[in-house]
């Protein structure tokens, strides 16, 4: 018996927005030297392309760094700086610029909204006889994340100085994340063109892991659904189609170990009571490291909030530096993404962006964040690996297929808001 198992995923714009909004300070002299006073993340590439803004030699040019919010990838820090330069070019002055919240959530870099179309066959004995996966996607890399070119400010855009400093950045099946091993695989993918030739506020890039938490949600929650279609243990299935890759395996059973996992089918709760609890699994892999999550989540079937009450991350970046340190940092990027998986979402109308605040732009609250259980794979014989964004990478398809496995609903769009949450149990 051969069966075909398919579904799409979305994943939206998100918002590069900081606690703190940024703020420069510019002095253009009368001779061409400069300072630029910001928190931007690369004085370096700084100093290069607001030299070029300005028609000066880079050595005329001085980026003092001051600390700011922080960010991660290239938020509108390198904007405020631009603004400031610019306008004390004009005025003769030093100029200070501070960006409101508005500024920063409707003007900044986004990270890029994408579509991911996934289908398989399985054989009789349950196995992915073969897989075809289609991504379309905003690039990434509509903003280079490296501002060493005058077209990467938005002030040079809104002037009239159109940006070739951006690349095509495409989200595929690739060659180490994901690592199942399928007889037959048919990947493809495809960049969207933006809304607009001219500056426009959805204009993609860097957010922190590129590209890994959509495609990771897309292709987890579909190993997913395909364990449920073979009616095999969602850990064990995966397990079974990485042969090629051990260390990928062994995080896997590690979180499972560690979490108190019980081999079972996902199935829908046999309760009809207002809350549900289930637990889901899924795999990450970035630049050689490993990362095995489990999520437990509580669904309350009436509101369509859910509370994901326990999140254990086995994490193997080969030999482990500062055990202390690593373990902070898997914690940190399991906080950011499940703010990015259960609330955040930029809005837009025809016109502009509509997220303009916390309130339209919600991020998770100390509430929204669970007990996370980390579990350290030490590899002293291989090379360090890196910690920084691996973690972020499988946490929302944890957490969709723990709520598949408390309601045998399917959330297949980030993030998972309550009224969505209510839409799929209806």
């Amino acid at each position: 018996m051969f069966r075909r198992v398919e579904a799409v995923y979305h994943y939206p714009f998100h918002s590069h927005a900081t606690m703190g909004p940024g703020c420069a300070v510019a002095d253009v002299q009368m001779n061409g030297v400069t300072t630029v006073w910001c928190g931007a993340q690369k004085p370096h590439a700084l100093q290069r392309g607001y030299a070029e803004l300005l028609g000066v030699p880079p050595e005329k040019v001085r980026i003092i760094w001051t600390p700011d919010a922080g960010s991660y990838g290239r938020p509108g820090f390198d904007d405020v700086g631009a603004d400031a330069m610019v306008l004390s070019q004009a005025v003769g002055k030093p100029v200070r610029v501070q960006w409101m919240r508005a500024d920063a959530t409707q003007w900044g870099p986004k990270g890029p909204a994408g579509v991911f179309e996934i289908s398989a066959g399985l054989d009789s004995q349950g196995n992915v006889s073969g897989l075809q996966f289609t991504s379309r996607l905003f690039s990434g890399g509509e903003i280079h994340f490296i501002p060493t070119s005058r077209s990467n400010f938005l002030a040079a855009q809104l002037s009239g100085i159109p940006n070739t400093s951006g690349f095509d950045e495409f989200a595929n099946w690739g060659t180490e994340s994901p690592a199942y091993s399928f007889a037959d695989i048919l990947a493809s993918a495809h960049v969207v063109p933006s809304f607009h030739a001219g500056p426009s506020p959805l204009a993609g890039t860097h957010l922190r892991d590129p590209n890994g938490p959509a495609t990771s949600f897309a292709v987890e929650s579909f190993m997913d659904e395909l364990a449920a279609a073979a009616g095999v243990d969602p850990i064990q299935f995966r397990v079974r189609h990485l042969a090629a890759l051990p260390r990928a395996a062994a995080v896997l059973t590690a979180a499972a170990s560690k979490y108190g996992w019980e081999p079972r089918t996902s199935q829908r709760s046999a309760s009809t009571a207002t809350l549900a609890t289930g637990r889901g699994a899924a795999l990450g892999i970035r630049g050689g490291t490993l990362v095995g999550n489990v999520a437990e989540v509580e669904v309350n079937r009436r509101t369509g909030a859910i509370r994901v009450t326990r999140f254990v991350v086995a994490h193997d970046c080969g030999l482990i530096i500062n055990p202390a340190g690593l373990t902070a940092t898997i914690q940190a990027n399991v906080v950011q993404t499940l703010s990015r998986t259960l609330r955040e979402e930029v809005k837009f109308s025809a016109t502009h962006v509509t997220s303009a605040d916390w309130a339209t732009y919600p991020i998770a609250r100390a509430s929204d964040v669970p007990p996370i259980d980390v579990v350290l794979v030490n590899h002293p014989e291989q090379p360090s690996t890196g910690a920084g964004e691996p973690s972020t990478r499988a946490v929302a398809a944890a957490i969709a297929n723990a709520v598949f496995d408390a309601t045998g609903v399917r959330l297949r769009q980030v993030p998972f808001t309550p009224e969505r949450v209510k839409a799929a149990l209806a």
